[in-house]
């Protein structure tokens, strides 16, 4: 099993925090949204828009450590500090940070923890769309709307994981290895 220094658990820790201020500010956006979308029937798709905003510590943790587990760990640690700060999500952020974790795992696990690049974070993309959608199915009652609903539903949620989980992980990664260029690392 790999070895975790001080300076990958001190990394992990920042970052869920940074992450957990983060969820914060998109719950308050989830309910503006909510309340915009709402007359025309729509409001299902407030969650989905801003999906991805909430998995974004699994890969971005999982790409620095490059540890198995680190993005579920990193998710649900980033889904307490969201709890700690007040989320009005309460305690089922922390389950929802597990699935949204494993969904991410799963894209590093099927490339045997050895790709960390835009393949691997595009299957942890789907692993999160899959895993977290089939939860969300249930908790969320989603089994009342119509197919052609759920689909939409689904598209857009893959949509905002992959562009936030991979693009914008991507450009984040881009630009530390610029910095690390120009600093001579």
């Amino acid at each position: 099993m790999e070895k975790w220094s001080l300076k990958d658990v001190i990394l992990m820790a920042l970052l869920a925090f940074l992450f957990g201020g983060v969820f914060m500010g998109a719950g308050f956006l989830y309910v503006a949204l909510e309340v915009a979308l709402t007359s025309g029937g729509y409001q299902p798709f407030a969650n989905e828009i801003l999906f991805g905003l909430w998995t974004m510590a699994a890969p971005m943790i999982g790409v620095l450590l490059k540890k198995k587990g680190s993005s579920t760990l990193g998710e649900m640690l980033a889904a307490l500090a969201e709890m700690l700060m007040g989320s009005h999500f309460g305690v089922g952020v922390l389950v929802s940070g597990f699935v949204q974790g494993l969904g991410t795992e799963a894209g590093f696990f099927a490339t045997g923890y050895k790709r960390y690049d835009t393949f691997s974070l595009t299957l942890g993309a789907i692993g999160t769309v899959v895993f977290s959608f089939i939860y969300e199915y249930f908790k969320l009652g989603y089994g009342a709307y119509s197919l052609g609903f759920l689909v939409a539903l689904i598209v857009v949620r893959f949509i905002s994981v992959f562009v936030f989980g991979v693009v914008f992980v991507k450009i984040v990664m881009n630009l530390l290895e610029k910095v690390k260029a120009t600093r001579g690392n």
